[in-house]
This record gives structure tokens, C-alpha cells and sequence, in this order.
């Protein structure tokens, strides 16, 4: 499965929805390939042990990646 880069918009709706990033990946966590479901808590473990904040772009983006896939799951368009 090929998927294209996360495009700036959905990460900037992702800026400004006001739900938790990690709340919206529990919600599809189930879904997801063991795989992709691994890399991205790895990534955002990372990112958190580092210092960094649930509420930081880069934990959105990785959020916003993982709902991509999901849709793409799902029978939506990759890109």
C-alpha cells in the first residue's frame, strides 16, 4: 500500500479541532494494521520521552497519518 505524505490541510484541521490527538488515535487504534499502529505509538513515545507535548504538530501529524490510513482501510482515497 502506497500513501502519499499527510497534506498540510488535514493537519491544520487536526490544529484546530480541539480533541485530543491521542483520544483520536485510540478511537481507530483497533482498526489499523498492527504494523502502522506500532510505528506511529513508537513515534509518538519518542517524541513524548524527549520532552515534547501531546499537543505538539509533529504528535498531529503522526495522528493525521494513522487517520489516513484508516480511511484508506476503509475504502476512502489515499491522497
Amino acid at each position: 500500500m502506497k500513501i502519499k505524505p499527510v497534506p498540510e490541510a488535514l493537519v491544520g484541521e487536526a490544529l484546530t479541532s480541539g480533541i485530543s490527538p491521542l483520544y483520536e488515535l485510540h478511537q481507530i487504534a483497533c482498526e489499523l494494521p498492527l504494523n502502522v499502529l506500532s510505528d506511529v505509538k513508537q513515534r509518538i513515545g519518542d517524541w513524548l520521552a524527549s520532552g515534547g507535548k501531546e499537543t505538539d504538530p509533529y504528535i498531529k501529524r503522526q495522528v493525521a497519518y494513522a487517520q489516513k490510513v484508516y480511511q484508506a482501510l476503509k475504502g476512502g482515497e489515499i491522497g
